[in-house]
């Protein structure tokens, strides 16, 4: 009986010695070596905590949002004759725009004169000096008033749109990414929520796509139409434009992928067990999605969990 009880004590012990084996997973292995300062996450063995996706091209489909300024009330003047009053939010917009009539007066003033002088000079009451005098006086009035156009084109409007502006309605300017510019079409609908009037959504429409792409933040200016009901609706009062879109061919990663660090994004890259950490230009969220304008590639497998912490390990915090 003795010996009965020392051989269930020996295969006890043996059985506690092949169960230490089988647990291999030391915590050590899961701790991380971060090298090339924070760009370098290397894994003894990989913590499946850290989810990734491979990276393609598809069509993105979702909200778009947008900040957007009322830069401009349509205002009737209180004189049939008058030109109609458009009250910008800025104050050398108004000066612009009175100065941009002022040179249209100016141009065809001078463009009457010259077509007085071409006459008189064609029955001899007038020399050549007062003709070539005229002709250069339009050429002036004519650079004057492209050089205001110039500069209205550059801010997202269209000098001759706003000759035919029509009063009770207002003009809202949103800065939008070049990457979703192919899905937005004049006349297309937009919901629109002021801060000033917050949980109240309402309705805008594509007016019109500037002409000038901003080299800098790689965006457009989109001009948006709305009626000015009871003139509630002022100069300078900021909102959030949201378009419904359908991007195609984007290169896009999920939001959870992408960390910011004073003002500047990243993303973390997988390879075997390692993870580096890429800077990349983001362009647009549309959804729960964002495009990726430089930095990836189709075929890169990037964390979709898990970058948070990632980022306390990158960077120290």
């Amino acid at each position: 009986m003795r010996y009965y009880f020392l051989y269930c004590l020996l295969i006890l012990a043996l059985s506690c010695q092949k169960a230490e084996k089988v647990d291999v997973q030391k915590p050590e292995d899961f701790k991380p070596e971060v090298a090339d300062n924070g760009e370098t996450i290397i894994f003894k063995k990989y913590n499946e905590r850290f989810k990734s996706i491979v990276i393609s091209k598809n069509s993105v489909m979702g909200n778009y949002v947008a900040p957007a300024t009322i830069v401009a009330s349509i205002l009737k003047p209180s004189r049939a004759e008058a030109s109609t009053i458009i009250l910008f939010d800025k104050e050398e917009l108004n000066l612009l725009y009175t100065s941009y009539l002022s040179s249209i007066a100016h141009y065809k003033k001078d463009t009457d004169y010259l077509q007085r002088v071409q006459d008189m000079y064609a029955h001899q009451a007038a020399t050549g000096v007062e003709l070539r005098e005229a002709e250069t006086g339009v050429t002036d009035a004519a650079t004057e008033l492209a050089e205001k156009e110039g500069r209205f084109r550059m801010l997202g409007f269209d000098p001759s749109e706003l000759n035919r502006a029509k009063p009770g309605v207002i003009w809202l300017m949103s800065d939008v990414s070049e990457s979703v510019l192919n899905s937005l079409n004049k006349g297309q609908n937009c919901s629109i929520e002021f801060t000033s009037y917050p949980g109240q959504e309402f309705i805008g429409r594509i007016d019109a796509l500037g002409e000038v792409l901003d080299p800098a933040t790689r965006t457009l200016k989109v001009r948006i139409i709305m009626t000015n009901n009871g003139g509630k609706f002022k100069s300078g009062m900021f909102a959030r434009v949201r378009f419904n879109l359908d991007v195609k061919n984007a290169l896009t990663v999920p939001a959870t992928s992408v960390i910011s660090v004073q003002g500047k994004n990243y993303i973390f890259k997988k390879n075997g067990n390692k993870i580096h950490r890429i800077s990349v230009v983001t362009e647009s969220q549309i959804g729960d999605q964002i495009i990726v304008f430089k930095g990836l590639s189709v075929g890169d497998s990037v964390i979709s969990e898990g970058a948070m912490l990632l980022k306390g390990l990158s960077f120290g915090y």
